[in-house]
Parts: C-alpha cells; structure tokens; sequence
C-alpha cells in the first residue's frame, strides 16, 4: 500500500553568536510519498527538523486570544511555578496543578504523553527510511550516519522526558509502528523503570559515538551533538538514582498484571556511581574542553570592575549572549511574551517597560541566595531582614547613587541581583528612570492595577531578561549548561564517595564565578558546611532557578511534600513597613500520588494491560 506523508517543517531555529539561521526556510505544500520524502537532503532536512519539534519549549508562551498561558504549546509544562520557585498570576493549568485539580483525565497530561510518543514514532520512521536520501553525502561528510543518530538520540531523550514525568512507560522498540497495525500488536504492558533508563543510556552512548562531540560549524548549533547526548544520559541516571526511582517502596504495588514490579524496591548505591562516572567521563572528555562556565574579564562601562559586579554580570549574560562557552544545548524561539511575564507592570510606563508583572518567584527563593559572604542569611550574623539601609544594587545603568531598600536585599550575592527584581530596585531599561516599586500604592503595586497583572508576591524574577526590556529579543533559551553538568557530578558524588575531593573542587568553581568565598580552610575560603548533601541541594536551587529544574529535583528527592505546600511572599495589600513582612500568599496541595503524572485514562482504556501510576 503506498503511503503519503502531509508534512509541516517545525520552527527549529539553528544559530550562532554571530547570526540567527532558521533552519527549514522551505515548507512543501504538496503530498509526498515516503520515497520523495527521503529522496534528496532538502526534504530530509524538513524530516529531521519535524522530530525535533517534539523537543520540549519551556519558553511559557501567551495565548492572546484568552489572555491565559497555553502549557500545551510546543510541550511547555507547568513547571516553574507549581514548584515553590514561583508563582504564576495568569490563569493556566499551574493552577490545577496547586489546587490538586488535576487527574488522569486532564487535557495536559494526556497532550504531554501523546506527543511524546509521537515525537518517539517519528524519530523511528525517519531512522527507518534515511537511508533513501540520494544526495546527503556532501563532500565526504555521511549525514546519512550523522541524521541517523540525530534522530536516535532524539527518541532516547523524549523516553527521558516520559520517564520523569509519568515513571516507567511502555517502550516501543525500535522500528516505526505501522499506520495500519492491529491493536494487539502496539498494546503493550509498561517496562520497568530500570529497563526504561537502560534503554535510554544505551541509546544516548550509542548516537554519542558517532555525532561530532560539538558544533562544528555555524549551521550545526540547535543540533544534537555528542555532548548533548551525554548531557542528557547524566540527566537519565541522575534521575534514576534519586529517592523516587531508586527502592521507593512507596510502588511497592505499582506492578504489571502479571506482578512484575515497574520501580525497584532495593535502593542502589550503584546507580549513584553510575550517574557520577558519566558526569566525570564528560568533565575529562578533551572533546568537551572548549566548554567552560561563562565569565567576563571586565565589566561594562560605568560599573567598577570589581570581582563581585564581573560575577553579576557573567550570571546575568550566561543566559543572553547567544552561543557562549558554557551552553551545551539551547532551543531558538520567540521569547517575548516570556519575558513580558518577567517585566513588572509599572504604571503609566510603556514598550519593554511594561509588562505583565506574571512570575512571581517566592519568598523561599528569595531566602535561599546567600548573602555576599557566601553564607545563607539564616547562619550570617551580618544579615537581617528588619529596617532599611541605603543600598545600591550592581546595575550599570543605576551608579553611584545610593537609596533605602529593605535590609532584605541589603549585601546578597550577585546571583540574587541577577534573578530578582525588587522594591527599590532600578529597572533594568539603560534608557529608563524608572525604580520598580511593588508596595500597594507603587508603581507596580497591587492598589493601582486593575486586572490581575501585578505580582503575587512583590517580586518578579529578572533572570533571562534583556537590558533593554521585553520587547528586545535574544537568540536562545538555554536547555543545558555546564553548572548543570558539575552540580550533577557533585550531587552523585556526595551519595556515592562523600570523601571525592572532587566534591569542592567543582562546587567551588560554582561558588567563584558566582562572585561568593569558597568553601574550605584557604585564605578568603568559609567552613565547610557539616551537612554537604544540604549545601549542594541549596547550591543548586540558586543557580538553576528558573530553569525548570525545582520542580523535578523536589519530586526525585521526595521532599516535594515539605517543600511544595505553600507559597510565602511580600504582604502586596499594605504598603511600608506592613509590605516587608512576610505572608502565605497560596496554599497548595500536594500529596504523594502528585509525584508521579497520571497515565492518561484514555490510554488506559485503550490498552487495559497499561496499569496506572499509584493513588490515581
């Protein structure tokens, strides 16, 4: 039976530091057949970009149409703000998540699943059929090869990313299911979880060997690589190392029909040296080497060039300046509505001065950056969170003048300037005047709004914003970096050889480029903290907020119940002093079925073998 293909080229943007490339600039219109299809490079490379589609857009995108968030837009979730990182003020399916209302029935959650697997099929097709392309080997280079584990690597990820939401899945193998195949062939119980990650390893080392370990030229940036390939197999053993994979006997009875248990009641210390040995294996690899945690040797004009406002801005502009050395993996894409749910909603400003005021990180975020001694507020004698002092803040647009902010933000690290906009705080526009102000009666306060765009809890979050303000676009939203390979590594290494000297060595070098003392007995270096495990755990809330990595980590660790039943923030009805006192502006529900995702009951009727995730 001959069969036809109606294909749609995904908005797959490949650039680097110097330009900004679509990648796909040509859309066929017409039908083609599965030979054409794969017959010459042009239509293989729309083939190629459409399994990349699948590749999950964290960029939190505005549905103008219904003024609400879509989480269903390019496999966007709700991540960042139904962790405690955040509040989200637009009505969206956080909500659900908060609330508790949520279930197996629910649109995202059987979105998510789906499309998934579709992304999964149509990895396996082009894999079946790349070998047709006529013309895909260009001067000596085989894309057929390079494709070819393109696309593997690309299934194994999204296995991955099925995985650490909804547990052990069913795992399709390798050829693509027919169109036409009877019910009883594709209905298939779920494998293990320790089967799903060791498919996905092999996979992942499998597509490495033989994709070129970087980008090797313009056009190759937004690929899969080697290094991103290993990256994410880090990722994989990383997950199932942790608590919620590794002897939960919370899933005691989350078995097959046939009793075969889906997650392993024994707790492995192996999968622990498992997950370091890969992080190491990519920390030594000498293909690697170009990769290096981003900093800058001086600071802009007009800021001193100091150690503390060079660490500002290099945590600032790892996340805008395109292509830099510590990027592993970036996704292209329309950034703007994301950051206008950054920008406060000043009053009776406009452009990129005016925004939706929508992310509100939360008062637990803000407590958890260390202050500029390197110590968490709660164990510096120096800190307090009572009165005011003149301050200023390290922006290069707001020098050499001083003014009284809430003691609060008084001598933080310069990560906590980098992500945090607060009450007093000079907005980041070089060529406005305006200092943000969430108090009721301020200019981004609660009182003079007349919708709902203002912040929840007197913060917005400043991380991935450009200086210019919302309006002005960046190349990339970063996917995986290497402070991410090395607080792997070290967080592997604490549960696995507590005593690895390589455990302050790279957490160190964390701790250095964000401009803060070093843990150990040095000159300049602070006490190494008695509970290391809490120390990287903190580490890692601060450097990787924002980056949809809470909410994962608090489920894996199993602390989510502790960590994810409320949201504190300023007190945004009053204005000063009242403001500043900390209040409960939501609470939320978690139980512990919330770990896991629902299996969608759909699918479950569908394929009766299919048992679902426990307590749903």
């Amino acid at each position: 039976m001959k069969k036809t293909l109606l294909y749609t080229a995904g908005a797959l943007l490949l650039m680097s530091n110097y330009s900004c490339k679509k990648y796909l600039d040509q859309v066929p219109d017409d039908r083609l057949t599965f030979q054409q299809l794969y017959e010459k490079k042009a239509t293989v490379d729309q083939a190629l970009a459409n399994v990349y589609t699948t590749l999950p857009n964290q960029v939190m995108e505005r549905d103008a149409s219904v003024g609400s968030v879509n989480n269903v837009i390019s496999n966007s979730g709700p991540y960042t703000a139904a962790s405690d990182e955040a509040d989200y003020t637009l009505p969206n399916f956080t909500e659900n998540v908060n609330t508790g209302n949520w279930d197996a029935t629910s649109g995202q959650v059987n979105y998510h699943w789906q499309n998934y697997y579709r992304g999964i099929q149509a990895a396996s097709t082009f894999m079946a059929n790349i070998n047709r392309c006529t013309d895909c080997n260009i001067g000596g280079l085989d894309l057929v090869k390079r494709y070819y584990n393109e696309a593997r690597a690309l299934r194994a990820i999204y296995y991955y990313y099925l995985i650490r939401q909804y547990g052990p899945v069913v795992l399709l193998g390798n050829d693509p299911l027919q169109s036409d195949a009877p019910l009883s062939e594709i209905s298939k119980p779920r494998n293990s979880m320790d089967e799903c990650v060791d498919y996905v390893v092999n996979e992942l080392q499998e597509a490495a060997a033989l994709l070129p370990a970087t980008p090797q030229a313009n056009e190759d940036y937004g690929h899969i690589t080697s290094s991103v390939a290993d990256a994410y197999k880090i990722r994989a053993l990383i997950t199932a190392a942790r608590p919620l994979f590794n002897g939960n006997t919370d899933y005691v009875n989350l078995r097959n029909q046939d009793g075969k248990q889906l997650i392993s009641q024994a707790s492995s210390m192996e999968k622990w040296t498992k997950a370091a040995a890969a992080a190491k294996a990519f920390l030594t690899n000498a293909n690697y080497s170009s990769y290096a945690l981003y900093s800058v040797a001086a600071t802009p004009t007009g800021l001193p060039n100091t150690a503390f406002n060079r660490a500002f801005i290099a945590t600032r502009d790892v996340f805008l300046n395109g292509w830099n050395t510590e990027i592993i993996f970036g996704r292209g894409g329309d950034v703007t509505f994301y950051q206008y749910s950054l920008a406060p909603n000043h009053n009776g400003a406009s452009g990129g001065d005016k925004g939706g005021s929508f992310l509100s990180p939360s008062q637990q975020l803000v407590d958890a950056f260390f202050t500029a001694n390197g110590l968490p507020v709660e164990s510096d004698p120096t800190y307090t969170a009572i009165g005011t002092s003149n301050f200023q803040a390290p922006d290069p647009n707001d020098q050499n003048v001083t003014r009284p902010i809430s003691n609060m933000y008084v001598n933080r690290e310069p990560r906590f300037y980098a992500n945090i906009t607060y009450t007093g705080r000079k907005w980041i526009n070089p060529q406005s005047n305006i200092i943000t102000d969430f108090t009721n009666s301020g200019n981004a306060g609660k009182g003079g709004i007349a919708n709902n765009d203002y912040s929840k809890t007197g913060y917005t979050s400043r991380k991935h914003l450009t200086v210019a303000g919302w309006t002005t676009s960046r190349p990339i939203f970063t996917v995986i970096r290497l402070a991410e390979i090395y607080l792997n590594y070290i967080e592997a290494l604490q549960e696995s050889n507590p005593s690895d000297p390589d455990i302050l060595i790279y957490l160190n070098r964390i701790r250095e480029r964000a401009g803060i003392a070093p843990y150990g007995s040095g000159a300049g270096a602070i006490a190494v903290p008695a509970n290391m495990r809490e120390a990287i755990r903190r580490e890692r809330r601060v450097e990787l907020a924002f980056e949809t990595d809470r909410y994962f980590y608090t489920r894996e660790w199993k602390i989510a119940e502790t960590t994810d039943t409320q949201i504190r923030g300023m007190n945004i009805t009053q204005n000063a002093p009242g403001f500043y006192t900390p209040v409960v502006t939501e609470n939320r529900v978690f139980q512990k079925k919330h770990y896991l995702w629902p299996i969608p009951n759909g699918e479950i009727q569908k394929v009766p073998m299919l048992v679902q995730n426990t307590g749903w």
